[in-house]
C-alpha cells in the first residue's frame, strides 16, 4: 500500500475526481482510502503504479505503508495482587484524586485491544473501535489498567480511576500495525472528540501522513502522549513530533532505564521499570518498557483535564 501526502491547500476532491474519471472498475475503486482534514490517500500498490504519472503531476508525497510496533520491552511472570502500583504513586497520582479522579475524560488507547471483561477494566471501557481482528495480546491491556485500573478494593488502582477509557485497536497479536491502520485510529480518535490519546508504539522514521493526523489532533485541543522507544538512542515517531508528549523510562530510582530512547522529542520520564498492571484472564502482570511510561503521563493528563473541568462547574 502507498501513502499519499498532497500539497497542503490542494482541492483533494477535485484531484480524486480527475483522478477517478481514469478509473473504471469497481475493483480498482475499493482500496481507497481518504482523509480530507489533512489531505492524505491510501491506495494499494498497484493501483498507485498504474496511475502515478497523476501523483507525480500534484507532486504529492508517497509513502510506504511501514509497520509500526509498539514498546513493551520484556514479560516477566505474573505477580500477586498491589492496591496502588509503585508506577502511580511514584508520579503522586495519590494526593491528585483529592481534586478528582478523572471523571468523564475521554482516553483513547491505540493499541493491541484491551480485555474488555477485566475486573479492574470493565467498568471503565466505555466504548472503541477495532481495526484488526483476531487473537490479542496483553499489551493494550496492560497499558489500559495503568491509566484506569478502577478502585474496587481489587487489584490495582490506574493514575485516574474514573476516566472513560475507549478500546481502539489498531495492532495484531504480534503488536505490529501498519501505518494506515494508524491512520484509521487517529481519524476514529478525532471524530470521537477523544481528550487524551495513549500512543505506546513507535516507528523510527518521520511520515509526513502521521505528522498532519497528529497537527489535525492537535488543533481539536486532543492530548496525545506517546513511547519513546526501547531502543536506547533516538526518540521514534509519533513521540518525536512537537505537538506529542514524547515519554522515556525510569526505574524505581529515577535513573533512565538503560532500553529507553531518550534526546530530542523525549518530553517527559515515567516509571517503566516492573510495572504492575492488568492482563487478560483477570490477571496481573509487571512488563518493562517505555510502553509503560507513556500511560503513567497519559492519565495524569486525564486527572489534569478533569480538575479544569470542575474548576468551570
Amino acid at each position: 500500500m502507498k501513502i499519499i501526502s498532497f500539497q497542503r491547500g490542494m482541492p483533494i476532491r477535485e484531484i480524486l475526481s480527475d483522478l477517478q474519471k481514469k478509473v473504471t472498475t469497481k475493483t480498482e475503486r475499493l482500496p481507497w482510502r481518504c482523509y480530507d482534514e489533512w489531505s492524505c490517500l491510501c491506495i494499494k500498490d498497484n493501483i498507485y503504479e498504474q496511475f502515478c504519472e497523476h501523483f507525480r503531476r500534484y507532486q504529492a508525497m508517497v509513502e510506504e505503508n511501514v509497520t509500526v510496533s509498539v514498546h513493551a520491552k520484556t514479560e516477566a511472570m505474573p505477580e500477586g495482587e498491589e492496591e496502588i502500583p509503585w508506577g502511580v504513586r511514584y508520579v503522586g497520582a495519590e494526593r491528585l484524586w483529592r481534586k478528582g479522579k478523572g471523571e468523564g475524560v475521554k482516553v483513547a488507547v491505540i493499541d493491541t485491544g484491551i480485555s474488555r471483561d477485566h475486573f479492574d477494566l470493565k467498568g471503565r471501557i466505555k466504548g472503541g473501535v477495532h481495526f484488526v481482528r483476531g487473537k490479542q495480546n496483553g499489551h493494550g491491556t496492560h497499558v489500559a489498567g495503568i491509566i484506569v485500573a478502577e478502585m474496587n478494593q481489587r487489584g490495582i488502582v490506574g493514575v485516574s480511576p474514573e476516566a472513560d477509557l475507549y478500546d481502539v485497536r489498531a495492532f495484531d497479536h504480534e503488536g505490529k500495525a501498519s501505518l494506515s491502520t494508524i491512520l484509521q485510529a487517529l481519524q476514529w480518535s478525532i471524530a470521537n472528540q477523544m481528550d487524551v490519546i495513549n500512543m505506546s508504539f513507535g516507528m523510527p522514521a518521520y511520515s509526513e501522513a502521521l505528522a498532519r493526523a497528529v497537527e489535525k489532533a492537535h488543533e481539536r485541543g486532543i492530548v496525545m502522549v506517546a513511547s519513546a522507544g526501547n531502543s536506547g538512542g533516538a526518540v521514534e515517531y509519533p513521540a518525536r513530533y512537537k505537538n506529542v508528549m514524547g515519554v522515556s523510562a525510569i526505574d524505581q530510582s529515577g535513573r533512565l532505564a538503560s532500553f529507553s530512547a531518550r534526546g530530542k522529542g523525549a518530553d517527559m520520564k515515567a516509571p517503566g521499570v516492573e510495572i504492575l498492571s492488568t492482563w487478560p484472564g483477570n490477571q496481573f502482570k509487571k512488563l518493562n518498557g517505555t510502553s509503560m511510561a507513556a500511560p503513567h503521563v497519559s492519565g495524569l493528563m486525564a486527572l489534569e483535564i478533569g480538575r479544569k473541568r470542575n474548576k468551570k462547574k
